[in-house]
């Protein structure tokens, strides 16, 4: 038989017996299977941010993975539920903005829609597709199932999109972003990528980083959270190639509550003024 690996993205959370329902489901069909969960505490409903994580995770396993993402809020409507082929792995979600986040846009090899009845547990709940339908079809498609007997391809411009936010301004001088959410270490994480931030130091080489949000300003980035003095504010990139915010030891998110959207400016000064607040 066939092994296979499936990973699970969820906003499920812990406590209920969601997660454990759909490994059993997907055990029943495909017994040699290896489950691994990525996340269970995806923030309920947050579609964009379940995207961000898988795009974050789905590169670090083999290609043949099948990846599982189940954070729907507009389960039982007539959203649909799609398979895709990318970069040699196999993805299935809801048809909610999810899988194009998590590609960065990129186009994917292959999607259909996920329409074979034969393949769904019965009766199908009108709130736990997760189970009914994504779990079983996982279960098939890491056994060796090909995607085209789900059901009819769709193309990459007929999926649901879910509107990102980008940075507000990138130019020779300076890069406005904004927070963008927080880890479980309270690590506030930007929309302003590595190379945004490598392009703006051609600009200007041998220049210092400034970086100033909320009232902090701190200058130049850091290699790892320690290089600064503890509960001090440190500018560092993080595992996803972004800018990040964080306090040495402590949790930012918790010193800056209302972190959600703010502003965030990056410029490019004199060594002169090298004050870290």
């Amino acid at each position: 038989m066939m092994m296979g690996i499936v990973t699970l993205t969820t906003d499920f959370g812990t406590t209920d017996e969601y997660v454990g329902v759909i490994k059993g489901v997907i055990l029943r069909i495909h017994s040699g299977v290896t489950l691994v969960d990525i996340s269970h505490l995806v923030a309920p409903q947050a579609v964009a941010e379940g995207g961000q994580l898988l795009g974050s995770a789905f590169g670090w396993f083999p290609q043949g993975t099948v990846h599982m993402a189940v954070v729907d809020p507009g389960v039982g409507s007539e959203r649909a539920i799609i398979a895709a082929r990318h970069s040699g792995h196999t993805f299935i979600a809801p048809d909610n903005g999810l899988l194009p986040i998590a590609w960065a846009e990129s186009p994917p090899d292959a999607i259909v829609h996920v329409q074979n009845s034969r393949l769904f547990l019965h009766p199908v709940s009108n709130t736990f597709h997760g189970r009914d339908i994504m779990a079983p079809v996982a279960a098939h498609l890491s056994a060796g199932m090909d995607m085209h007997e789900l059901g009819p391809a769709v193309a990459f411009s007929q999926l649901q999109r879910i509107e990102m936010t980008s940075p507000d301004r990138v130019d020779a001088s300076e890069i406005i972003g904004q927070i963008v959410g927080a880890d479980h270490f309270g690590n506030l994480r930007t929309n302003i990528d590595v190379d945004l931030l490598h392009r703006l130091q051609r600009h200007h080489p041998g220049a210092a980083m400034a970086i100033m949000f909320g009232p902090y300003r701190i200058l130049g980035l850091s290699i790892f959270y320690s290089q600064v003095e503890p509960d001090c504010w440190v500018a560092l990139i993080g595992s996803r190639n972004q800018l990040e915010l964080a306090l040495n030891g402590a949790s930012a998110a918790e010193r800056l509550p209302e972190f959600k959207g703010m502003p965030v400016r990056v410029v490019l000064q004199s060594q002169s003024s090298m004050d870290i607040e």
